[in-house]
């Protein structure tokens, strides 16, 4: 007769507990308006299809420009919109380690806004933590630049 060897089961058992890791984190308040885009009710509504649309939409926009932008990057999340065209705004984390200010986050989103086609991003409404970001755009032009043109344009249109 043959003899079947016995099965042998061995549990292995960790001895200490996995590692777990954490990060220190801080999170910033990113606000900025969509010109011309019509807010409807349920974007207040976290639940409702249109909110879920929108945040996935600006967030699959958003992310990839904050990754490249900022190895400390960690998520970005949106957390309301709000009427006035529509008013979008988010929470994005950092590894606390190096958290970029609030004028490095504000150029990601002025940088980027040029190749943003997906939604509006309103450059003079563009603020972190409460803080307006400038988009650098600057129409001053000195007395002195002005005279210097007008007298220009004058002298070069009576030699005619």
């Amino acid at each position: 007769a043959t003899r079947t060897p016995p099965t042998t089961t061995i549990a292995v058992v960790p001895t200490s507990p996995a590692a777990v890791t954490s990060e220190a984190v801080t999170t910033r308040r990113l606000t900025f308006r969509s010109a011309g885009e019509t807010f409807t009710t349920d974007l207040l509504n976290p639940s409702s299809a249109a909110f879920q649309r929108r945040a996935s939409l600006i967030t699959s926009t958003l992310v990839p420009f904050y990754q490249r932008a900022f190895t400390a990057f960690r998520t970005l999340t949106v957390t309301s919109f709000r009427n006035g065209s529509i008013i979008n705004n988010m929470d994005i984390t950092f590894a606390s380690a190096s958290v970029p200010n609030g004028t490095q986050i504000g150029n990601v989103l002025i940088q980027a806004a040029s190749t943003i086609t997906a939604f509006n991003v309103d450059l003079n409404s563009i603020v972190v933590d409460g803080s307006q970001v400038s988009s650098g755009v600057s129409h001053k032009i000195s007395l002195i630049t002005a005279s210097f043109l007008v007298l220009s344009s004058w002298i070069l249109s009576n030699q005619q």
